[in-house]
């Protein structure tokens, strides 16, 4: 059975800057997860990240919560992120 893809849709405002970014994040749950997000300010595309885990023992709300963490983390660090 192929695994369903988890679509996510947040917000997250920077610690440093206090700058407010919206992002949409989609991933599949499984031993590897592959995620991928868009970040948006005030509607206008920002940037993308990406990763996966692989070895994944998560699953539920602990794979979700680490999955925002991962996308807020590179918000934060501006990783993939243009002003």
């Amino acid at each position: 059975m192929a695994n369903q893809t988890i679509s996510i849709k947040d917000v997250y405002t920077r610690k440093v800057g206090g700058e407010r970014y919206e992002y949409e994040v989609k991933y599949s749950p499984g031993t590897s997860v592959t995620w991928n997000s868009r970040v948006y300010q005030e509607g206008v595309l920002k940037g993308s990240t990406s990763g996966v885990e692989t070895d994944n023992h998560l699953e539920g709300e602990a794979l979700r919560e680490s999955i925002v963490t991962l996308v807020e983390v590179a918000i934060e660090g501006m990783q993939g992120i243009r002003e």
